[in-house]
């Protein structure tokens, strides 16, 4: 739900940049991101989570014909949540069926790549100007 939360709210809010990781887009989000800050997003190339391939299919299409700036990258390693480094001990029984059934999990690999795309697009717009 938080990426396609930042989708929602990057356009309309004045927002310098924003970041979404493995989130959805609604057909009213897809038609306001025209209006769209910059954005960062990485995904799971072996995320199973619903809508997950239609939203890979339009996010770069919609802001590159828009003229937004921005980076989104596939991990094809990595599943669902790939950013979130969770111990077995801090998921619940639901949380963990939830992981296994859309292929969630860290991924060490992709989520420093991911962290380190995130830092420098962030420095590259929210840096003030010289």
């Amino acid at each position: 739900m938080g990426g396609g939360f930042a989708l929602m709210l990057a356009p309309d809010h004045d927002f310098a940049a924003a970041s979404v990781n493995y989130g959805g887009l609604d057909d009213e989000t897809a038609r306001a991101l025209p209006r769209a800050c910059p954005i960062v997003g990485s995904y799971g190339g072996r995320d199973r989570w619903p809508g997950v391939r239609k939203v890979l299919a339009r996010l770069d299409p919609l802001l590159a014909g828009a003229g937004i700036d921005h980076d989104i990258k596939v991990y094809p390693g990595a599943g669902h949540g790939f950013l979130n480094n969770h111990g077995p001990s801090e998921l619940t029984f639901g949380d963990r069926l939830l992981a296994k059934l859309v292929a969630a999990g860290y991924h060490e690999p992709s989520a420093e790549d991911a962290r380190r795309r995130i830092l420098a697009f962030f420095r590259e717009h929210l840096s003030p100007e010289p």
